[in-house]
């Protein structure tokens, strides 16, 4: 059974993330959290699948507690998806990548780009946890050899001896274009 945390101060955002979660996948158990501090105790004692967060969990300590769990998180294990209001959200999404987020959807979110995220994100952590069938280090797939991508590290992407910050979507895309450098890739492999 899948494990959902979903830490959002809104009530109302709260229970609509947790009913588009509810829709795809019936059966999984969600936990909801109102602030970081319950949140925090939550994620210590209960392995998840998928924590979803918003950035600004309320006044004070509060303000910025979604960043505050971003850093606390090993997200190469439990991915994170940031949903948030922020008036910013250029800069955030720069903040969360090189936090290793998952991703970050800018509110408000359609149910179809929620699901679509979440599902890519708990196929990643399903991956994780069952024999994967890739390699440890995935360069063999790439046709250039400035390139290494890892996903069992914290440093997926190598290029040229650097570490470049991508969340997971892009990794797999830069993964897919690298494998078939020379070849044309369809929308739909993109896609995928």
């Amino acid at each position: 059974m899948l494990k959902i945390a979903i830490i959002e101060d809104d009530i109302a955002t709260n229970d609509a993330l947790k009913s588009m979660l509810l829709g795809e996948w019936p059966d999984c158990q969600i936990a909801q959290y109102f602030n970081f501090e319950t949140a925090s105790e939550g994620l210590s004692t209960t392995d998840f699948d998928l924590i979803v967060s918003d950035i600004d969990l309320g006044p004070g300590s509060d303000k910025y507690g979604g960043m505050k769990i971003a850093k606390a998180l090993h997200s190469n294990e439990i991915p994170l998806l940031i949903v948030s209001g922020s008036p910013q959200p250029e800069i955030n999404r720069d903040i969360f990548r090189a936090l290793e987020a998952w991703d970050y959807l800018q509110k408000p979110v359609t149910e179809a780009d929620f699901i679509s995220q979440a599902k890519r994100a708990i196929a990643y952590r399903i991956s994780q946890i069952s024999p994967d069938p890739r390699p440890e280090v995935s360069s063999a797939y790439s046709k250039d050899p400035d390139l290494t991508i890892d996903w069992r590290s914290r440093q997926k992407v190598i290029w040229k001896g650097n570490r470049v910050h991508l969340p997971m979507t892009q990794t797999r895309l830069v993964e897919l274009l690298a494998s078939n450098a020379n070849t044309p890739v369809t929308y739909k492999d993109l896609f995928q």
